[in-house]
């Protein structure tokens, strides 16, 4: 071997791998600071369970999960070989000795093998079988490419070295005993002439080491640069895991005051306003497409992908690094419109399956609604549906427009207890939190009187707060009006506090995640359920009797009750005590549920682009013969009644919430 040309090599290699690494780092460390080091040991123990045991790979897509487990696990296991190596090129002979260096041998042919057949797969599913989220893709063509070079090189190499060298070195022999491919090889080559074993064992060492060096160059280049950072991402994703549709608040004091000393900043309007970890994530993005599954814009044809965020984005910063590594952010275009399209920021509907699916938890939703923050409270520039809607809640609190002395309308005749005091309402097991929906749509009033009946046949003590209720402001946060949304909270907050709320129960999913999660922030703590998770718990309390009817029922899941809560349990237990038959389960559900295309405002935007989310919802559950969707949300229950409807499935299927199921059952 050659100590000089090995170290010569290296040396090179590793110091380009650190100059270009550097190119893109230097980019991460320019930007917004974002403090990441809150839960240290749970941040460290994702790190160990989804980045070295690659968990959340393997649950979300078992085969290719596998796949990438077994080369991943063959890239660290090989770092060790990668050294022995090197220190061969500085001298010969050498093996790791002992017992260790015996397993090692072992494990190392035995891992080598799992690699290629894993990268055989993966040419497979590449070239052969593409599953729809891959796209062609050359890079990770020459990237299984390399490995099955580094692997067969690497047999080769031991091979020719064990049948040269193994008489007269005796730990080379030891190594040979145990390495049961390089062993086999070694008997195989032990027949070829002399010179043809030197040239080949010289040359296997150098092109395998070469290949490497190659690779070590090329990972932060590409979207393999994720090898070096996904660790990183990991450990520095959102801890604790939390909800996903927490929204970041805007400082509206510069803003009403004009600025004064402050610079005015709202929400994200240049790369200059991304977060250090935006940036590093968009690095890190390993474009695999698993963000594309079960992503209802994707899937309905909108130019909408995480991926193609993130591949966005990462070209961007690149373009413009020489501006953001020396603050020159007065050069630099605006994110949104130039380099994110209208169409792709406003085709998002928050329901954050692109997170979830992310085996490396990248984070989307925090820059979309920055990024829509800027735009709406800044730029005035969005979708013109959304103007009379911003108007109706400034007027009246709801996006109907309607008054609101009406929002107890609909309870008209049940004799609903509207609380008014403080003493009223700590009477109360719960206040239910109606929300404008089921106060103002005939769909969700249905809703709301059927919960209202069920409430009164477990003897439940609730009361409502009627025309003094007003809107979480839900909605228009998620569509960019922060002001908007604070002005809301904070009355719906003043009138909450003023009665001595405390616990409270809703029907809307959207209201649960915004009073449970958000008002915190802002000075509303209170203890928020769900209604099918207190139906749940009256089911099994006995306060509620029920004869089961139902057959081939299917649950579609609300995303601001499942993915962003956790709660998927609930709603199926309850279903399960109304069924004959076990409920049915949509291919697309639990974590991995569609949406139903209403969140993030897009229940008032109309869909120009692609086919429409909820009709194609609908259509998946067609192959199962369902006779009922249940829905768990009043926006899903409007969304599900229209895609049926369009779909031509009216008469055929019906919708329901689970609410209403429940009413109907009632002994």
């Amino acid at each position: 071997m050659s100590p000089v040309g090995i170290t010569l090599a290296f040396a090179i290699a590793f110091g380009l791998f650190v100059w270009f690494a550097w190119r893109k780092l230097a980019i991460v460390a320019a930007l917004q600071p974002e403090p990441r080091w809150d839960a240290p040991g749970e941040r460290l123990k994702q790190v160990l369970v989804n980045g070295f045991l690659q968990s959340r790979m393997v649950r979300g897509d078992p085969r290719p999960g596998v796949m990438h487990a077994v080369i991943f696990a063959g890239f660290l296991i090989l770092l060790v070989r990668k050294v022995e190596l090197l220190v061969i090129g500085w001298h010969e002979p050498f093996t790791y000795p002992g017992a260790f260096g015996a397993g090692f041998a072992w494990l190392k042919d035995l891992v080598e093998l799992a690699v290629l057949a894993a990268v055989s797969y993966g040419f497979w599913r590449r070239l052969v079988h593409p599953a729809r989220r891959l796209e062609p893709n050359r890079e990770a063509l020459a990237i299984l490419g390399l490995i099955t070079a580094i692997m067969l090189t690497d047999f080769a190499f031991d091979g020719l070295r064990f049948a040269l060298l193994s008489d007269a070195h005796p730990a080379v022999a030891h190594e040979r005993a145990y390495a049961f491919v390089g062993g086999a090889l070694a008997s195989a080559f032990s027949a070829l002439p002399p010179v043809a074993q030197q040239v080949g064992y010289h040359l296997s060492y150098w092109v395998q080491m070469l290949t490497v060096f190659a690779f070590l160059m090329w990972l932060p280049l590409g979207e393999h640069f994720h090898i070096v950072t996904a660790l990183p991402a990991l450990f520095f994703a959102r801890r604790p895991p939390g909800p996903l549709a927490v929204v970041p608040a805007v400082n509206l004091e510069p803003l009403m005051n004009g600025g004064g000393d402050e610079e005015i900043r709202v929400g994200i309007r240049t790369a200059k306003d991304l977060s250090w970890k935006d940036a590093f994530d968009a690095f890190t993005c390993t474009e695999c497409g698993r963000c594309k599954v079960a992503c209802p814009a994707f899937l309905t044809g909108k130019p909408l992908s995480l991926k193609w965020v993130n591949d966005s984005l990462k070209k961007h910063l690149l373009a413009e690094r020489e501006h953001i590594v020396h603050a020159h952010e007065e050069a630099l275009p605006p994110l949104a419109g130039k380099v994110i399209s209208d169409d792709t920021l406003w085709a998002c509907t928050t329901c954050g399956y692109c997170e979830v699916a992310c085996p490396i938890e990248l984070e989307h939703l925090g820059k979309f609604y920055r990024l829509r923050q800027h735009r709406v409270m800044m730029d005035g520039e969005f979708p013109h549906e959304l103007k009379s809607v911003f108007e109706a809640y400034e007027a009246t609190s709801n996006p109907w427009g309607l008054p609101q002395q009406a929002r107890a309308d609909w309870a008209k005749g049940l004799e609903v207890p509207v609380v008014t005091s403080r003493e009223q309402v700590a009477a109360l097991d719960w206040l239910f939190y109606v929300g404008s929906a089921q106060s103002y749509d005939p769909r969700g009033q249905k809703i709301a009187r059927a919960f209202v009946q069920i409430l009164r046949a477990a003897n439940v003590k609730f009361g409502i707060l009627g025309a003094a209720e007003t809107s979480t402001g839900e909605c228009v946060r998620r569509a960019g009006n922060d002001m908007l949304f604070q002005t809301l909270a904070l009355q719906l907050i003043d009138t909450l506090n003023r009665f001595g709320v405390t616990r409270i129960v809703t029907c809307d999913p959207h209201a649960f995640n915004t009073l449970k999660n958000e008002y915190p922030a802002f000075g509303g703590k209170y203890e928020v359920i769900h209604h099918t998770q207190l139906i749940a718990r009256l089911l099994d309390e006995g306060r509620l009797k029920v004869v089961p009817q139902l057959e081939r029922v299917v649950l579609h899941d609300p995303c601001y009750l499942g993915r962003h809560n956790g709660e998927f349990g609930a709603p199926r237990a309850v279903l399960a005590r109304l069924s004959r038959d076990a409920p049915l389960e949509f291919e697309l559900a639990r974590e991995r549920a569609m949406c139903c295309g209403a969140g993030g405002g897009r229940m008032w935007m109309e869909e120009r682009l692609g086919t429409r989310i909820n009709v194609a919802r609908v259509e998946q559950a067609l192959p199962l013969a369902p006779r009922t969707i249940a829905t768990a949300c009043p926006y899903c229950a409007v969304m599900m009644a229209d895609g049926l409807a369009a779909a031509g499935q009216s008469e055929k299927i019906e919708t329901r919430d689970v609410a209403e199921l429940v009413a109907a059952a009632l002994r």
